[in-house]
């Protein structure tokens, strides 16, 4: 049955208690690691600042390839930035950027887990998935407030 390392149990210890209880269920279906949790407003602004160039005081878009966040913990904050984290980055283990099928079906397990947690009581919030986002971000979710 795979377990959490070092790495992954710190990350997860950032996070909010139902993003840690979805990924203790998670875990025995699939083995992933925990990329992110909570993420200081300085390492926030330093993966904003990827793929872009200041140029007269304003960050220009410089490598849509390398963009991976919108948030600069500054102005606009993150659902990372806040602790405890209100996002997660998670990442099938062993990784492997280019295989895709294998996100979607962590997120599966990962939205399905969320879902029997959140009927069952044992969660109060609802999840997202950044694969579904129009800027794909297949590692993140984050919670949602049920409505």
């Amino acid at each position: 049955m795979p377990v959490f390392n070092k790495r992954s149990k710190k990350n997860l210890s950032s996070c909010h208690e139902d993003i840690e209880l979805i990924c203790e269920y998670s875990i025995h279906d699939t083995d992933f690691s925990v990329l992110w949790g909570h993420r200081s407003k300085k390492i926030q602004f330093e993966l904003f600042k990827q793929g872009r160039k200041l140029v007269n005081g304003i960050w220009i878009i410089e490598d849509k390839k390398k963009i991976i966040t919108n948030k600069d913990g500054k102005e606009k904050l993150s659902t990372h930035n806040f602790y405890p984290s209100k996002a997660f980055d998670l990442a099938p283990y062993p990784i492997d950027w280019k295989n895709i099928p294998r996100f979607f079906y962590l997120a599966n397990v990962v939205k399905a887990t969320a879902s029997f947690l959140l009927n069952t009581g044992k969660i109060s919030h609802r999840i997202v998935w950044g694969g579904d986002w129009k800027m794909k971000d297949y590692p993140h979710f984050e919670l949602r407030s049920v409505k």
